[in-house]
């Protein structure tokens, strides 16, 4: 299981995920975007690592370990596109300006590692029917 260059990527990303759990993403004003400042933020921001640790655990079942990823993905962009819409309507109300933080570039790096680790999935698939057909 951890010898797959896939398992490598998948703990990056819940490492990097529970990373962005704990600090905040980008402030506007008096408003920061972080943990616990609104319930849809923060369920996809638990969300993200604790789908993409179990997807880790599912080695022997590769189509669905690459759903997992591929929701994961689905699941980051819907992220961005929250914090965007948080960021903008603050921006908005309070005219202040928007400064992003440094935890802003862990969504980009965990979308990479993730279609890296769906990509590595596929060839492992690839590679176990070619064998399979030989038998």
């Amino acid at each position: 299981m951890i010898q797959r260059i896939q398992t490598i990527y998948l703990l990056i990303v819940t490492i990097l995920g529970i990373l962005l759990c704990c600090f905040p993403m980008a402030s506007c004003g008096d408003f920061t975007l972080k943990m616990g400042c609104t319930i849809p933020y923060s369920v996809l921001i638990v969300l993200m690592p604790c789908v993409s640790f179990a997807s880790i655990f599912l080695y022997k079942k590769r189509v669905l370990q690459m759903r997992f990823n591929s929701f994961n993905i689905i699941i980051m962009v819907l992220t961005a596109l929250l914090c965007a819409f948080y960021l903008y309507i603050q921006r908005k109300a309070t005219g202040a300006e928007i400064s992003l933080l440094l935890p802003t570039v862990i969504l980009p790096i965990n979308i990479i590692l993730s279609y890296l680790a769906i990509r590595a999935i596929g060839k492992d698939e690839v590679l176990v029917r070619s064998l399979d057909r030989l038998r």
